[in-house]
């Protein structure tokens, strides 16, 4: 759930008489809820949202949902079978409780749902037992408290088969022998049995109940490989290695009852996962078969590649994974780019291949972080730049005293972006142009004069090893090289700072090896 951030509806002067808990649902509900939920409860711009309607987090246990309303709910979330990645804000401080729970009994009421009301002193209840919270919730953590309430699974007499073995390719499982055999209670296929990482494969057998005869649609989605056969025949097949994210649909004509199906999964290394999902006739929303969800065929958006001009840079100011929200990305010519955040006064991410995608942004209004689309990506490192040299003697400091303030950007030239930092009575022209392959080369020209010695991060949380004449490594894959009249140094926690002087240059380079 994702309630809008409108100013609450107050009774001023008197004026309105109505006792809060006999306020309209469905008024206050439009009020603080239908711009990202919609009217009809569907999700707003197309789906982008989270839907209420039929939705297992609004019809399960009421505590769950009110604690959503009243302290948020941050990051993945999986409903209908749909991840979605946002922030629904906290509204215990804005709403009380008589409005809280008729918003809620209307959300439990409507659009087909069919739940019990919610009464004011069950939000009390509710705010008593969350006391103290000072931050939003996540999935994982309310899920323990107050698992979801879903619906039947469409397949019975489950059971399981596993295997050990290492594949490149998904095997002929009729030709192996199997480990073990279990029978799955659930009715929901899962991998997170602890059977071991990597290197195993998993056959399940069921029945699938078709309520009634029509076109059914399956939609698989694995990490690695994944089959799925329904009366004998095989639906979709993924045959590589690769994460999830790469959903295959296929469709069969089923008659009403029992028909058996039959789930191959294999696992080769690194993260593992399986989602099945089932469509009827006249269905709108996926039913799951398993425990995890897909988004389902990829994105829900097109690949758009933001390929920099020849001899320009190119600039994408939207969420960047990896660093903070107001981080501006910058793509150069010769496949090296950057993201330098306006909060931190620094470049924090690095990397070299493509530069971004811009389909979800640029799609429907899409919301979330998009990551580099590159290679080779770097952190350099997270927290402000900037520093007395007081505050960074043993520690870099996370909230600086210092006063700083982002002035802006330009170009000098198509393909040399510059950006503008004051702080301290020191004004820094923070200049970067592609250079040799594989490097990025930055210049600080400073101006002024600091009302105390300053210092500029350039790297923390990397393993940092002095190379000898200004060069450090960072990590396995860069290194950096600075020229300044006064060297940078790596300090006791582990940060690799420059001293800033009035009226001086610094040269620095980046090189991926």
């Amino acid at each position: 759930m994702s309630f809008s951030m409108s100013p609450r509806i107050a009774c001023l002067l008197g004026l309105v008489t109505t006792p809060l808990a006999a306020q309209d649902g469905g008024q206050l509900y439009t009020t603080h809820c239908s711009a990202c939920h919609a009217i009809d409860g569907q999700g707003a711009t197309g789906g982008t949202f989270p839907p209420l309607a039929g939705s297992p987090w609004v019809n399960s246990e009421a505590a769950l949902a009110i604690q959503i309303v009243l302290h948020g709910l941050d990051g993945p979330v999986d409903v209908l079978g749909k991840t979605y990645n946002l922030a629904m804000p906290p509204q215990g401080a804005v709403l009380a409780d008589p409005e809280i729970a008729a918003i809620l009994s209307y959300t439990r009421s409507s659009w087909g749902n069919r739940s019990s009301v919610v009464s004011p002193a069950d939000v009390a209840a509710a705010r008593k037992a969350s006391t103290g919270r000072t931050k939003p919730w996540t999935a994982p953590e309310l899920l323990k408290l107050h698992p979801l309430v879903i619906e039947k699974s469409a397949l019975t007499n489950l059971t399981s088969q596993a295997y050990f073995g290492e594949w490149s390719d998904l095997p002929d499982f009729t030709q192996l022998k199997a480990e073990n055999i279990e029978e799955e209670n659930s009715g929901l296929i899962s991998v997170r049995h602890g059977l071991r990482n990597d290197h195993f494969g998993v056959v399940w057998q069921a029945e699938f109940n078709a309520p009634e005869d029509g076109e059914y649609l399956f939609r698989l989605d694995c990490d690695d490989f994944g089959r799925v056969i329904v009366n004998g025949t095989s639906l979709m097949e993924i045959r590589e290695i690769g994460p999830m994210g790469r959903a295959k649909e296929g469709k069969i004509t089923l008659t009403k009852g029992k028909h058996p199906i039959r789930i191959e999964y294999a696992e080769a290394a690194g993260d593992q996962g399986i989602a099945l999902a089932w469509k009827g006739p006249g269905m709108e929303r996926w039913k799951p078969l398993s425990d995890l969800t897909s988004g389902g065929g990829g994105n829900p958006w097109p690949n758009i590649p933001i390929i920099p001009p020849t001899g320009e840079a190119v600039v994408y100011r939207n969420f960047i994974e990896g660093t903070t929200p107001r981080a501006i990305g910058i793509g150069l010519p010769g496949g090296v780019s950057f993201a330098w955040s306006a909060d931190h006064f620094a470049p924090e991410l690095v990397w070299t291949g493509l530069f971004m995608d811009g389909g979800r942004h640029w799609t429907d209004r899409g919301v979330g972080n998009d990551p580099p689309a590159g290679e080779r990506i770097i952190k350099l490192a997270n927290a402000p730049a900037l520093a007395t040299a007081a505050e960074a003697a043993e520690r870099w400091p996370d909230r600086p005293t210092l006063a700083a303030r982002f002035r802006g950007y330009r170009f000098e030239s198509p393909d040399s972006p510059t950006f503008s930092v004051e702080a301290a009575g020191l004004k820094l022209l923070d200049r970067y142009q592609a250079g040799a392959p594989d490097t990025l080369d930055r210049t600080l020209r400073m101006t002024g004069r600091p009302s105390e010695p300053l210092l500029l991060l350039l790297a923390r949380g990397l393993p940092i090893t002095p190379a000898g004449d200004g060069r450090f490594s960072l990590g396995d894959g860069l290194a950096v090289e600075v020229r300044s009249p006064k060297p940078a140094r790596l300090l006791g926690d582990g940060s690799l700072v420059l001293p800033l002087e009035a009226d001086t240059t610094a040269g620095i380079r980046y090189l991926w090896r």
